[in-house]
């Protein structure tokens, strides 16, 4: 059976939401839409009014690209005043089988929070980071179908204030939405770009946005502390607006289609010409507008590198680095530049959304799609009748004509077995 899942990654600067459909452990997304956000600053909702707007505005163009509503979403939710709390718990397999289960497994896991988060906080996620059947300590990653009597968890929760994320939520519910599971971006973000050398080591992961960068410490692939830093790549905007005395607008689109990250890949020759505020025709040399972006992402990475290392003693055997702004060419030299070789600055390969922007939309759809796995759990956010409908809108919208690609598509849907 098909599984189809959606997330919703709520940015300053924009919103990100992704539909992706996981068939024989393959991950395809159905469609992805980067929309414009309003009315939130740092993560932060302050305008309730033009955020639901934007937000609407977003659900409007992914259920008409998809053909679908969507009305069940994974978020992200602001990550400040983070807290993490390593704590144990058990379940006594009650099963006549004495087999652990899932169910087991949750249980655990729950046992291990019972009474020890305050009524102030609300538990973002559980990681468990090892169990243990009966008497034995084993430190098991997955003991389901184990025979045991008791089932004994560690495990790391990740918690915050409730008011920083219940606005965010009820916003989403009054549209009629509902609210599967909430996550930290950044956690997708390590899903994402994770292998099996960064799961059996300690890991950095920064995710430069548009008004702060975030940071966190993985261990063997649980999330351990974050951070957050109110500097993003806004700032880089307002560098190049002041210099060639441009609007905003344009100097961001200066950064995303000609500037490099790097001067040293950088040509003088290569001039990009604009009239700027005082109507003066303005040549901007690459070499020049790529010296202002290097300048200003060299200290928002410098500060990245500080924090971590001081977020964790430990030696960190790899940073990941993403956001919208890893996609600059030359950006990955950089990173090289300050962090060596334990740097990682990878591209998603995922058909549909080849940009760094959408690292924690997809990364979270990952990180749900594990968490079922490990224990168990069969679940789809799209009903059969959704499925089907899903299928006829597509064929409907990409087979009224007689192309190669629409001949293609009703070909594969027609034969493609459940």
């Amino acid at each position: 059976m098909k599984k189809i899942f959606s997330s919703v990654d709520i940015g300053s600067n924009s919103i990100k939401i992704v539909v992706a459909e996981l068939f024989e452990e393959k991950l395809n997304v159905l469609a992805s839409i980067v929309n414009p956000s309003s009315g939130i600053k740092n993560g932060i909702i302050e305008d309730d009014e033009k955020f639901t707007e934007s937000l609407k505005d977003a659900f409007s163009k992914i259920n008409t690209s998809l053909g679908l509503k969507i009305d069940k979403v994974i978020v992200n939710v602001p990550m400040e005043y983070a807290e993490y709390l390593i704590s144990e718990g058990s379940t006594t397999i009650t099963n006549k089988e004495k087999i652990v289960t899932g169910t087991d497994m949750v249980n655990a896991l729950q046992g291990s929070i019972y009474n020890k988060i305050e009524k102030s906080k609300e538990l973002v996620t559980i990681m468990p980071i090892k169990y243990n059947v009966d008497t034995a300590k084993q430190d098991i990653i997955n003991p389901r179908g184990l025979r045991a009597n008791k089932l004994s968890v560690t495990s790391m929760s990740a918690i915050v204030p409730k008011k920083e994320i219940y606005k965010v939520i009820s916003l989403i519910q009054s549209m009629n939405i509902e609210v599967i599971d909430i996550l930290f971006g950044i956690i997708g973000d390590y899903y994402e770009f994770k292998n099996d050398k960064t799961d059996k080591t300690v890991t950095g992961v920064i995710n430069i946005g548009s008004d702060k960068t975030e940071i966190a410490i993985f261990n063997k692939g649980i999330i351990a502390l974050s951070n957050v830093i109110n500097q993003g790549s806004k700032v880089i905007d307002s560098d190049i607006s002041y210099v060639y005395n441009i609007k905003r607008g344009q100097a961001k689109k200066i950064k995303e289609i000609f500037a490099l990250a790097h001067k040293d890949y950088a040509s003088s020759s290569d001039i990009y010409e604009i009239v700027n505020n005082s109507n003066i025709k303005t040549k901007i040399s690459q070499y020049e507008v790529s010296e202002i972006v290097m300048s200003r992402l060299r200290e928002i990475l410098e500060n990245a590198k500080k924090d971590l290392n001081r977020l964790t003693k430990k030696e960190i055997s790899y940073i990941i680095v993403t956001g919208g702004i890893s996609n600059i060419p030359g950006f990955d030299v950089l990173c090289k530049e300050i962090f060596s070789d334990i740097a990682i600055v990878s591209s998603i390969k995922t058909i549909g959304v080849r940009n760094n922007c959408y690292s924690s939309s997809l990364g979270m759809i990952k990180y749900f799609i594990d968490k079922l796995s490990i224990r168990g759990k069969d679940y789809t956010m799209f009903s059969e009748e959704d499925e089907v409908e899903l299928i006829e809108s597509r064929k409907k919208s990409n087979l009224n004509n007689n192309s190669v690609f629409g001949r293609l598509f009703e070909y594969l849907f027609d034969n493609k077995e459940d």
